[in-house]
């Protein structure tokens, strides 16, 4: 078959999707279980996917549309002032040392840099996006004494809040809606 390459946010909705309607003719709760699971994390990975790409695409750009400290941030570099050196007494973006950033500080940042929205955390979407967050949490980081719950609909759920938080960045980043 090949090795297939996924980093299109739509790929990871279309796996999600066809995981949770798999998961629909389970014949074990171990199958539904590792079905609604496998859901889950495809349906995160479609918005980091979107976010990354996204961002990527923005460190394409002439380097002097963002300031330093946010094309660190793009880069994920560390942003940091030289005090030796040819540089001395500059700020510089050190390629040598990465600086990676959670995927809601990504969100922000985009959000901010590209529209006037505020107060996103208060939002009942931002709220649903936190509860996703936790449950992909238990799932990719399990421990013994945290029990993990899944049910079809909370799974399904899941995955129309990737879909609404992609929409929201596009919305606020190019002004547009994606249709799903």
């Amino acid at each position: 078959m090949g090795i297939l390459k996924m980093s299109d946010f739509r790929q990871y909705l279309d796996s999600s999707y066809k995981f949770l309607t798999v998961a629909e003719c389970a014949t074990s709760d171990e199958e539904l279980e590792a079905l609604l699971k496998a859901s889950v994390i495809f349906s995160w990975f479609a918005i980091e996917s979107f976010v990354n790409n996204m961002l990527d695409d923005f460190i394409q750009i002439p380097p002097d549309m963002f300031p330093m400290h946010e094309r660190a941030f793009l880069l994920e570099k560390k942003f940091r002032f030289e005090d030796r050196g040819s540089d001395l007494g500059k700020f510089i973006i050190d390629n040598g040392q990465n600086e990676y950033r959670r995927l809601e500080e990504k969100i922000f940042f985009l959000i901010a840099k590209f529209s006037r929205t505020s107060n996103l955390r208060g939002e009942t979407l931002w709220q649903e996006f936190e509860e996703f967050k936790d449950k992909r949490n238990k799932i990719a980081h399990p421990r013994r004494d945290n029990e993990i719950t899944i049910s079809h609909s909370e799974t399904n759920r899941y995955l129309e809040v990737a879909k609404e938080i992609i929409n929201l960045i596009s919305v606020n980043v190019w002004k547009k809606k994606i249709d799903f």
